[in-house]
Order: structure tokens, then C-alpha cells, then sequence
């Protein structure tokens, strides 16, 4: 059976998450919230779960957000689009998606440091 795809737009803590950009793993996301309006960008790379019974119930093989946990591994938050943008580049160009990596190429890339 095929993989289920991470479906957007959704909402989740008070926040809507809408697909900005996608390059295979790699999402940029839009991410409001709901009770402010306020905007950030968040990139991350999709995480892939097989199929799997949790608690009693069962869950196809799918696509999901990376958890909180993974955050600076497989997620970042940007108040920016262009420092969401940068991250994205990142990610496309080099195969190791380190920090160590990251810290290697962004000097090369901007003037500044985005987080």
C-alpha cells in the first residue's frame, strides 16, 4: 500500500500550518497563530512512520510533521522568508544535513547567521 501524504493545509496548538514550498523530504510552512495572526516559517523534513498499530489502533504507512524532540535536527523555525529560504537552500544543496554542515555553509552564503 502507498505511503499516506502529509496533507496540508492543518491546524494544531493554535497554529495553521500551510505548504509553502515542497522538494521531496523538504517542506517550507507557513505557520500562523490562530489567535494572534502572527506569522513564522518553519522547514522541515518530512518524517516517514510505516504501518503500525499504536494503543490499539492502527496507522498506514504515512508521512508526518517531525516532532518536537527532532527540532534543530529536522525542523527550524524562521521569523523570516528569506532565512527560511537560506535553510531550504541548505538542505537541497548539501547531502549531510548536519549542524556541523550547516555551520561549514552558511559563512559562504549570507553575511549574517541565520538561526
Amino acid at each position: 500500500m502507498a505511503e499516506e501524504p502529509l496533507a496540508f493545509p492543518f491546524d494544531r496548538d493554535d497554529f495553521r500550518h500551510e505548504l509553502v514550498e515542497r522538494h521531496g523530504e523538504i517542506c517550507l510552512v507557513a505557520r500562523t497563530n490562530l489567535r494572534t495572526d502572527s506569522l513564522h516559517w518553519e522547514v522541515v523534513l518530512v518524517q516517514r512512520h510505516p504501518a503500525e498499530t499504536i494503543r490499539g489502533r492502527s496507522y498506514p504507512a504515512r508521512e508526518a510533521y517531525p516532532p518536537d524532540s527532532a527540532w534543530g535536527d529536522a525542523g527550524w523555525t524562521y521569523t523570516t522568508l528569506p532565512d527560511a529560504h537560506l535553510r531550504v537552500r541548505f538542505l537541497r544543496e548539501s547531502p549531510d544535513h548536519s549542524r556541523d554542515a550547516w555551520e561549514a555553509w552558511w559563512p559562504a552564503h549570507t553575511k549574517r547567521r541565520p538561526g
